[in-house]
């Protein structure tokens, strides 16, 4: 009985190497393909890399790897308040370029994710002092955005409803309405400076070249944008 039980433990040592292995050479495609998206995101850091898909091994030999996920929570300068998910789909590193870190481009067949950017991130990007941004009831394509403005010398609250789209690596907020509090003699000069302030841009930084955004909807705590690219190259 003793040589099936050493053979189990030669088989039980054998398949703990393997699967030590495989993750070793998970941790270090993964560190290159954080350099890479880094570099070519410009990043301030490193983001989280996720190798998905078991054995790793196997895709590493083959030189082409399923799905690889990417997140960055310091992309703005709000320290993780929004953040942005990337799913590369079909990345070709081939394993000895991987060991060896001569990874100098990574094509990529499909990359899709999402970026949410809070609340606050977007009344940064609008420059405004003291502005607030809400999101309308109902409506998944629309912001509320109130500020204060000086008419003939008293401070009037105004609402502003802005229309939320996005475009290659911007989410751009277009005024649709002015609420104004009942009965506020406000002169039509300053109806077009209160639409003009709620009409502003928000760029998102941190994405790879050649990814844009698809698609934008308002939840309860930020905007949230879609974002797509087929055929990449990823520059280290």
């Amino acid at each position: 009985m003793r040589h099936p039980i050493r053979w189990l433990v030669v088989l039980a040592v054998l398949a703990a190497l393997v699967v030590g292995l495989d993750r070793l050479a998970a941790h270090v495609a993964a560190g290159r393909i954080a350099t890479a998206v880094q570099t070519d995101a410009h990043l301030a850091h490193k983001p989280k890399v996720d190798v998905h898909g078991f054995p790793f091994l196997t895709q590493a030999v083959g030189g082409k790897y399923n799905r690889i996920e990417v997140t960055a929570a310091d992309v703005f300068d709000s320290l993780g308040s929004s953040l942005t998910t990337v799913n590369f789909e079909g990345v070709h590193i081939s394993a000895s370029n991987a060991l060896d870190g001569k990874v100098g481009q990574i094509p990529v067949d499909h990359v899709t994710g999402s970026v949410r950017v809070s609340f606050s991130d977007v009344e940064a990007a609008s420059h405004i002092p003291g502005v607030k941004v809400q999101p309308v009831a109902g409506q998944p394509d629309e912001l509320e955005v109130g500020e204060s403005v000086d008419v003939a010398g008293l401070s009037v609250a105004a609402s502003v409803i802005a229309h939320v789209s996005a475009s290659g690596n911007t989410i751009t907020l277009k005024a649709t309405d002015v609420r104004l509090p009942a009965g506020a003699p406000v002169p039509l000069g300053v109806l077009d400076q209160i639409r003009s302030h709620a009409g502003f841009s928000v760029t998102v930084p941190g994405l790879p070249t050649g990814v844009r955004l698809t698609g934008v909807t308002v939840g309860a705590d930020g905007v949230t944008a879609t974002l797509r690219a087929d055929d990449i190259v990823l520059t280290h």
